[in-house]
Protein backbone atom coordinates (compact mmCIF):
# COMPACT_ATOMS: atom_id res chain seq x y z
CA UNK A 1 0.00 0.00 0.00
CA UNK A 2 1.30 3.29 -1.00
CA UNK A 3 1.40 6.09 1.32
CA UNK A 4 -1.53 7.59 -0.30
CA UNK A 5 -3.17 4.86 -0.03
CA UNK A 6 -2.72 5.05 4.00
CA UNK A 7 -3.15 8.54 4.61
CA UNK A 8 -6.68 8.15 2.06
CA UNK A 9 -7.45 5.24 4.22
CA UNK A 10 -6.37 6.89 7.37
CA UNK A 11 -8.80 10.20 6.67
CA UNK A 12 -11.67 8.70 5.62
CA UNK A 13 -11.54 5.96 8.92
CA UNK A 14 -11.92 9.15 11.04
CA UNK A 15 -15.19 10.49 8.85
CA UNK A 16 -13.49 12.91 6.49
CA UNK A 17 -13.61 13.06 2.90
CA UNK A 18 -11.23 14.69 0.08
CA UNK A 19 -12.36 17.41 -2.29
CA UNK A 20 -9.34 18.41 -5.21
CA UNK A 21 -10.06 20.98 -7.19
CA UNK A 22 -6.95 21.54 -9.77
CA UNK A 23 -4.22 20.86 -7.30
CA UNK A 24 -5.59 22.45 -4.23
CA UNK A 25 -6.35 19.12 -2.22
CA UNK A 26 -9.13 19.86 0.36
CA UNK A 27 -10.22 17.95 3.51
CA UNK A 28 -13.74 17.93 5.33
CA UNK A 29 -14.09 18.06 8.26
CA UNK A 30 -10.67 19.06 9.00
CA UNK A 31 -10.51 17.49 12.14
CA UNK A 32 -10.14 14.41 10.00
CA UNK A 33 -6.86 15.98 8.74
CA UNK A 34 -5.68 17.08 11.54
CA UNK A 35 -4.38 13.49 12.53
CA UNK A 36 -2.27 13.45 9.31
CA UNK A 37 -1.52 16.67 8.59
CA UNK A 38 2.13 16.55 7.75
CA UNK A 39 2.24 13.60 5.78
CA UNK A 40 -0.99 14.81 3.43
CA UNK A 41 1.39 17.73 2.80
CA UNK A 42 4.57 15.90 1.97
CA UNK A 43 2.80 13.39 -0.34
CA UNK A 44 0.04 16.10 -1.64
CA UNK A 45 1.18 15.81 -5.22
CA UNK A 46 0.73 11.45 -4.80
CA UNK A 47 -2.59 11.71 -2.73
CA UNK A 48 -4.53 14.14 -5.89
CA UNK A 49 -3.03 11.47 -8.30
CA UNK A 50 -4.65 8.73 -6.20
CA UNK A 51 -7.96 10.32 -5.77
CA UNK A 52 -8.17 11.36 -9.36
CA UNK A 53 -7.59 7.31 -10.17
CA UNK A 54 -11.17 6.79 -8.10
CA UNK A 55 -14.20 7.35 -10.32
CA UNK A 56 -16.81 9.61 -9.26
CA UNK A 57 -19.93 8.29 -7.54
CA UNK A 58 -23.46 8.27 -8.06
CA UNK A 59 -25.88 10.50 -6.00
CA UNK A 60 -26.72 8.25 -3.13
CA UNK A 61 -23.94 6.05 -3.41
CA UNK A 62 -20.56 6.24 -1.22
CA UNK A 63 -17.31 4.89 -2.07
CA UNK A 64 -16.19 2.49 1.50
CA UNK A 65 -13.22 0.71 -0.30
CA UNK A 66 -10.80 1.38 -3.19
CA UNK A 67 -8.68 -1.80 -4.10
CA UNK A 68 -9.42 -2.63 -7.61
CA UNK A 69 -8.22 -6.05 -8.47
CA UNK A 70 -5.41 -6.56 -11.30
CA UNK A 71 -6.89 -8.03 -14.59
CA UNK A 72 -8.25 -10.66 -15.60
CA UNK A 73 -11.09 -10.92 -12.83
CA UNK A 74 -13.47 -13.61 -13.21
CA UNK A 75 -17.04 -12.50 -12.36
CA UNK A 76 -18.70 -15.97 -13.17
CA UNK A 77 -17.91 -18.87 -15.59
CA UNK A 78 -18.82 -16.99 -18.42
CA UNK A 79 -17.92 -13.68 -17.69
CA UNK A 80 -14.39 -12.08 -17.23
CA UNK A 81 -12.98 -8.50 -17.00
CA UNK A 82 -10.21 -7.15 -18.79
CA UNK A 83 -10.16 -3.46 -17.82
CA UNK A 84 -11.25 -3.80 -14.35
CA UNK A 85 -11.37 0.80 -14.52
CA UNK A 86 -13.72 0.60 -17.61
CA UNK A 87 -16.06 -2.43 -15.70
CA UNK A 88 -16.11 -0.28 -12.83
CA UNK A 89 -16.77 2.89 -14.07
CA UNK A 90 -19.53 1.72 -16.51
CA UNK A 91 -21.06 -0.75 -13.73
CA UNK A 92 -21.27 2.64 -11.32
CA UNK A 93 -23.17 4.40 -14.67
CA UNK A 94 -25.55 1.29 -14.70
CA UNK A 95 -25.93 1.85 -10.56
CA UNK A 96 -26.93 5.38 -11.38
CA UNK A 97 -29.11 4.17 -13.83
CA UNK A 98 -31.03 2.12 -11.95
CA UNK A 99 -31.25 4.57 -8.91
CA UNK A 100 -33.17 6.81 -11.33
CA UNK A 101 -35.40 4.23 -12.05
CA UNK A 102 -33.98 3.64 -15.84
CA UNK A 103 -33.77 0.33 -15.67
CA UNK A 104 -33.40 -0.81 -19.13
CA UNK A 105 -29.81 1.16 -18.97
CA UNK A 106 -28.46 -0.74 -15.74
CA UNK A 107 -28.84 -3.71 -18.19
CA UNK A 108 -31.66 -4.68 -16.11
CA UNK A 109 -29.61 -5.45 -13.37
CA UNK A 110 -30.52 -5.40 -9.66
CA UNK A 111 -29.32 -3.02 -8.00
CA UNK A 112 -27.81 -6.15 -5.13
CA UNK A 113 -26.45 -7.55 -8.22
CA UNK A 114 -24.66 -4.57 -9.83
CA UNK A 115 -22.80 -3.92 -6.36
CA UNK A 116 -21.80 -7.19 -6.18
CA UNK A 117 -20.28 -7.41 -9.55
CA UNK A 118 -18.24 -3.90 -8.05
CA UNK A 119 -17.17 -5.93 -5.12
CA UNK A 120 -15.77 -8.62 -6.81
CA UNK A 121 -13.23 -6.34 -8.74
CA UNK A 122 -12.53 -4.54 -5.45
CA UNK A 123 -14.98 -1.30 -5.05
CA UNK A 124 -16.58 -1.77 -2.18
CA UNK A 125 -19.53 0.63 -2.14
CA UNK A 126 -22.64 1.49 0.25
CA UNK A 127 -26.04 2.96 -0.80
CA UNK A 128 -27.23 6.24 1.26
CA UNK A 129 -30.41 3.84 1.46
CA UNK A 130 -29.65 0.46 1.88
CA UNK A 131 -33.46 -0.22 1.17
CA UNK A 132 -33.43 0.82 -2.49
CA UNK A 133 -30.96 -2.59 -2.94
CA UNK A 134 -33.84 -4.69 -2.91
CA UNK A 135 -36.30 -2.82 -4.50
Amino acid sequence: MSAAQRLIEIVEANGGRFMVDGDRLGIVPATAAALVMEELRRHKAELIAEIARRPAMPRGVRLMRWEPRDAPVRLSECETVTNVDLFIRSTLRQVEARLQGRHWLAGNWTLSTLLDRLVVVGCIVELENPGQAWQ
